[in-house]
């Protein structure tokens, strides 16, 4: 059973999830930042899994470079960490929030992991830092690296380094229907674009448009694994495979990439 905490009008408020982490609820739509049959295991399974993918060869310095769109509670980040650590690499991170409240009300909460409160560490100190983007070693001195970039994501994407490209990408904004320009193709576009050879994405959306402009920005578009009550997330990747879709899911998705605009 889920346990909701009572927070005052116009906060995040906290809700358990069935595996025992914690999630948080947005303060204006009401979705929450994780799927409440396991926060923990959707960031797990759902994202940080692909980075068992990744072959050796295309990681530089035995380093992942890791977009993450929508930082929320850290989860995904500490996930990323925790695989990162268990394959020996280096995480180089660069994280995306519009709202810093949520790592706030994160940091009052039951930590998921080990590596969600060294995450979280690493988030309490760039919460004060006085420009952006604002980058800290996670666990001060070690060489796991977060950047973290508070504002608009449409707008500070473009911002980044020109030649900045990335292993892995965290496509996790709330619902198209809640957050609908992180979904649109112009977004989309530019994280395809920011995604190096063979690198991969994943996302919670089984949404058709989000596949279509995915596809039409040169990625290969396929199934995510199912996590918890959710069906196939999505996961894409620029010239490595993907898992298959269903072929009436297929057909559709070459039908609309077809058609164009």
């Amino acid at each position: 059973m889920s346990e909701a905490a009572a927070p005052a009008a116009g906060e995040w408020r906290a809700l358990r999830t069935a595996d025992g982490s914690w999630t948080l609820l947005h303060p204006v739509h009401g979705q929450a930042c994780h799927d409440t049959a396991g926060a923990w295991t959707q960031a797990r399974e759902r994202y940080a899994s692909l980075i068992a993918q990744i072959p050796d060869e295309q990681l530089r310095e035995r380093r992942l470079r890791l977009l993450d769109v929508g930082t929320g509670m850290g989860l995904n980040l500490a996930a990323a960490l925790e695989a990162c650590e268990a394959r020996g690499l280096l995480l180089d991170a660069a994280s995306f929030e519009l709202d810093p409240r949520v790592v706030r009300a994160a940091l009052a909460l039951e930590r998921a992991s080990a590596e969600h409160t060294r995450i979280l560490r690493a988030l309490e100190a760039l919460l004060g830092a006085p420009q952006q983007p604002a980058q800290v070693a996670i666990d001060g001195g070690s060489a796991h690296r977060l950047s973290w970039w508070v504002g608009d994501a449409r707008e500070l994407l473009p911002r980044m380094e020109r030649g900045l490209c990335f292993d892995a990408v965290f496509l996790d904004p709330f619902s198209p229907a809640a957050d609908p320009p992180l979904w649109e193709a112009p977004f989309l576009h530019e994280v395809a674009r920011r995604m190096a050879p063979g690198a991969r994405l994943a996302s919670y959306t089984a949404s058709m448009r989000v596949r279509t402009a995915l596809a039409r920005a040169g990625l290969n578009v396929g199934a995510g694994p199912r996590v918890g009550r959710k069906a196939a997330g999505t996961l894409a990747s620029r010239g490595g495979s993907v898992p298959d879709l269903d072929p009436r899911t297929r057909r559709r998705l070459e039908r609309a990439r077809a058609a164009g605009p």
